[in-house]
């Protein structure tokens, strides 16, 4: 599969909203066998998108969470906590 650049704009911008790959492939009127497969397969420019519009949302929750930690927010730091164990896991 040869996505556009709008496809692959749009797979990362529902990607970051969290939608499944079931509702990605709805809304862009993809192949749902497809997209997944290619997503799984992690090397396509598709795979790519749906990664970074996902961790790049992700990142800005952590960056929030970070600077509640930092406030005092005792579930933030319990979620810190987590995140630097896992962190620290895959050095």
């Amino acid at each position: 599969m040869e996505p556009s650049d709008e496809i692959l704009n749009q797979v990362k911008e529902y990607a970051g909203l969290f939608f499944t790959v079931d509702e990605i492939a709805i809304l862009l009127d993809l192949d749902v066998v497809e997209l997944r497969r290619e997503i799984r397969g992690k090397k396509s420019p598709l795979a790519r998108a749906y990664l970074k519009g996902k961790l790049e949302s992700m990142a800005e929750i952590r960056r929030l969470t970070v600077e509640f930690a930092k406030k005092g927010s005792p579930q933030a730091e319990g979620f810190v906590k987590e995140y630097m164990e896992k962190m620290e896991g895959s050095e």
